[in-house]
């Protein structure tokens, strides 16, 4: 994966009543990928501060977003095509 770091803009989906969030829509330079494959999604702890990672796909590229529930932002993190770097 190729890493990135930028702060971008998701639209999420949510099951009401089941606590559970899948991002459906990101925005990253300019483009909006539909998010239509759904991948790993795992919390992390930085001090207090509790991250929600998550690992997606739209059918080609794939992206790990960080979702901080203190700040309430989503940061891309990383970025692959599958393909070797």
């Amino acid at each position: 994966m190729n890493e990135v770091h930028e702060p971008v803009d998701v639209v999420t989906f949510s099951v009401g009543g089941k606590g559970i969030v899948m991002p459906m829509f990101l925005r990253w330079k300019g483009r909006k990928y539909k998010l239509n494959v759904k991948g790993l999604v795992h919390p992390r702890r930085e001090g207090r501060v509790l991250h929600h990672i998550f690992e997606v796909t739209d059918g080609s590229l794939a992206f790990k977003l960080d979702y901080n529930t203190e700040s309430m932002q989503w940061m891309l993190l990383a970025t692959s095509d599958g393909l070797p770097h």
